[in-house]
């Protein structure tokens, strides 16, 4: 996992290594992890040397890594331009750059260069942007190399400005920032990628820590064991839905779906009787359960909760039930219990608030945060979510004593104890109709294999372990949107289709 900290903690450490290093040693040391950046982009490129790159020269250190990496890329073989957005610059990186042959234009007078671009270098502001400065207008499609941040992104706070310079990728120097990952930040900076230029961090503690695809790979790998591939199916993991209305019976046929693209060993649905004919033939794996068995089911998961004896590990509840005539009594039960369950959609309408035995996971979106809120008689606005995600997400987390999954293009898996990961993407595809039952799907069948949540016999899987797996099963669901949209446009119908490859990358 990746450590975030607030842009106030990278300030002080950064200052703490100047003291010792010197300014001007960390200024190249930044420089080279940028050029060796742009190197990267522009390898994909058959003529890479023959490519123009052109750097965006801001007042300060950021616009002094910009002059210092185009220096660089000069004696390297390569064509550049810096363009100077302000009045004034970093005097010797703008001496090393002069030094190299290299060429300083006015912005408003390298237009047609900027134009011509294979890359452009935005090396205006970085750290230090403040909002309403100005900013110059880039051309359609150009590729632009971000240097520590987005020019016309806060680094405090993740709001970007209209005009913010749009990133493929964003070098950022020391360790990631809180801004860099929050609000507005998932759209701007694309590709992420941290060069700690080997700052000291030790006295710190960060504010979250990020699961990438890389960490969840780990995290999914921690239980696992050669041994698995013996197992049949009731010990690969029997998941138990509660979905479907007759107002929503496709929510219920793509949760199914997408449990059983996943590889879940058995899911047993419990569904109204109008939905059960359209699943049977939309997953025709799966195998109806009602209310008795639900009982026994129960009765047997509490002598034999991850053994040999259970026949359901997890639940998935609430995908496109009806919360005007919400299902009592066999819901009701299924809360008392201790298996790990998901609590999705108009589940979260009925997730019952306070003390719980049972491992529970709530997803829900910003809106459906603030309804869980308004539950546990607390009223807050959109907006004071948005400033302060893992803080209103752990009041959720503490009121129904669960993990919970705030949704969103920055989604934060928060517990009560305050504990909390969080996963960033830019898959804005995903935010389409259907996109969160498969979520559900995919986090259900997570929570119901032992081999991952590492439990047997009586023992309950841990908070710890089930925000490692939220997280693992967010990462998952933002990778598969990213594949869905290079095939073209996406769907939730599409997203199932992927699924199965997509979990083999991730070693299932």
């Amino acid at each position: 996992m990746i450590p975030v900290y607030s842009v106030a903690q990278v300030r002080a450490v950064e200052a703490q290594e100047i003291s010792t290093r010197g300014s001007e040693a960390l200024m190249r040391a930044a420089a080279s992890e940028l050029a060796a950046a742009a190197e990267s982009m522009l390898s994909q490129a058959p003529t890479a040397t023959d490519a123009l790159v052109v750097a965006l020269i801001g007042p300060g250190n950021n616009g002094g890594d910009g002059l210092y990496a185009l220096a660089e890329l000069a004696q390297r073989g390569y064509q550049t331009l810096a363009l100077q957005c302000t009045d004034t610059c970093h005097t010797e990186a703008l001496k090393a750059y002069t030094a190299a042959s290299g060429t300083v234009k006015p912005v408003s007078a390298g237009q047609s260069e900027l134009a011509a671009a294979a890359l452009v270098i935005d090396a205006i502001y970085g750290i230090g942007y403040r909002p309403g400065a100005q900013l110059p207008q880039l051309p359609t499609g150009a590729r632009v190399l971000a240097c520590d941040v987005p020019s016309g992104l806060d680094c405090e706070t993740g709001v970007a400005d209209d005009q913010v310079l749009l990133a493929e990728r964003t070098i950022t120097f020391g360790a990631l920032k809180t801004g860099l990952i929050s609000r507005d930040a998932p759209l701007v900076t694309g590709e992420i990628q941290v060069a700690g230029l080997d700052f000291d961090f030790s006295a710190l503690s960060p504010e979250t820590d990020l699961v990438d695809e890389l960490s969840a790979r780990a995290l999914l790998d921690e239980h696992r064991s050669w041994r698995d591939a013996g197992r049949h199916k009731y010990e690969r993991g029997v998941l138990g839905l509660i979905a479907g209305s007759a107002l929503y019976p496709g929510a219920a046929l793509l949760t199914a779906r997408a449990a059983v693209a996943c590889g879940a060993g058995l899911l047993r649905t419990h569904v109204p009787g109008e939905v059960q004919p359209l699943l049977s033939i939309a997953a025709p794996e799966t195998v109806p359960l009602d209310d008795q068995q639900i009982s026994e089911a129960l009765s047997l998961a509490r002598r034999h909760l991850h053994g040999r004896g259970a026949k359901i590990s997890a639940w998935a509840i609430g995908p496109g039930i009806d919360s005007r005539t919400p299902p009592t009594g066999v819901i009701a039960n299924v809360f008392d219990s201790r298996q790990p369950a998901v609590i999705d959609a108009s589940g979260l309408d009925v997730v019952p608030a306070g003390p719980s035995e049972q491992p529970r996971v709530l997803t829900p979106h910003a809106k459906e945060l603030r309804m869980l809120l308004r539950r546990a008689g607390v009223s807050v606005t959109t907006e004071e979510v948005a400033q302060d995600p893992i803080r209103w997400t752990r009041w959720v987390a503490l009121a129904y004593n669960a993990v919970v999954l705030l949704k969103g293009p920055t989604s934060y898996v928060v517990a009560p104890d305050g504990a909390n990961l969080v996963v960033c993407h830019a898959a804005a595809q995903l935010a389409t109709a259907g996109s969160g039952d498969v979520l559900t799907g995919i986090l259900g069948y997570l929570l119901s294999d032992s081999s991952l949540t590492g439990i047997q016999g009586l023992e309950t899987v841990s908070n710890d372990r089930l925000m490692e797996l939220t997280a693992c099963a967010a990462v998952i669901h933002g990778h598969l949107g990213r594949v869905s949209a290079e095939q073209g446009t996406v769907s939730a119908s599409r997203l199932i289709e992927n699924l199965p490859a997509v979990m083999k990358e991730f070693g299932f």
